[in-house]
């Protein structure tokens, strides 16, 4: 049976087995960053606290995210799971259903949301080594002085908005249904694992955490674009590789 929660597929997976992978990052220089269950839900639960503790979140509250394919993204979309957020996905900060943006070190100049966050999209998620503009926080630091565990305030039912593209949007409910049927379709196992080579489309949306959830697996990010997918995908030991002309 497929899960109708974000939180509910998370914390199946951490009753199984919380020190598996889930969510793996190879970078533009070959920098390796792996989280399992266990870490991805605790940074998870941080950003969670964050967005609803200094930021208001609640059910609805749209959350801009500027962020390449990485493992950072994956966990900002789970942390809008977690509160009933919506992950806009190069959303419109002056929208005023958003209460925060998260960019990166190529998106600072985009307008500022009430809270603007910024991630230096470091492997290891350390701050900026350099001074950000006035008015954009170091999502680094600031997580720092929040929880390893988040209690939401709003029951999270599944039919919340959850993920919002130029193309599409989808429920909690929904998006874990199609990643299910996604990955039936590319012939991904249960307990696979899945290279994902391309930018943040639909179907990587997807893939960065909706579908190793569903299917009790991991993805792995892959941003270095000098690299062979095939031969990552054999040292990784990835079943299936997510290429550009793949659709969700």
């Amino acid at each position: 049976m497929i899960p109708t929660t974000i939180p509910l597929a998370l914390d199946a997976l951490m009753r199984v087995d919380s020190a598996r992978p889930l969510v793996t990052y190879v970078g533009p220089a070959g920098e390796r960053t792996e989280l399992s269950v266990r870490t991805f839900e605790n940074n998870v639960a941080k950003a969670a606290n964050l967005l609803r503790d200094d930021a208001g979140a609640t059910v609805g509250t749209r959350v801009a995210l500027h962020l390449p394919a990485h493992w950072q993204t994956s966990v900002w979309i789970g942390a809008c799971a977690l509160v009933g957020a919506v992950a806009w996905i190069a959303g419109e900060p002056s929208d005023p259903l958003v209460e925060l943006s998260v960019v990166g070190p190529r998106t600072l100049d985009v307008p500022r949301a009430p809270l603007t966050l910024a991630t230096a999209l470091h492997p290891f998620g350390m701050p900026f080594t350099t001074p950000l503009p006035q008015g954009i926080l170091d999502v680094a630091l600031e997580v720092r002085a929040h929880g390893d565990r988040f209690t939401p305030y709003d029951a999270i039912h599944g039919d919340e908005s959850w993920l919002l593209t130029s193309s599409g949007a989808w429920t909690q409910s929904e998006a874990l249904q199609q990643a299910r049927d996604f990955a039936g379709s590319v012939g991904l196992p249960d307990g696979g694992r899945l290279l994902c080579t391309r930018g943040l489309d639909d179907a990587s949306l997807l893939a960065l955490l909706a579908v190793p959830l569903v299917v009790g697996g991991s993805v792995v990010i892959l941003a270095d674009e000098s690299a062979d997918p095939d031969e990552v995908a054999a040292r990784e030991r990835c079943e299936v590789i997510l290429r550009p002309d793949a659709r969700p």
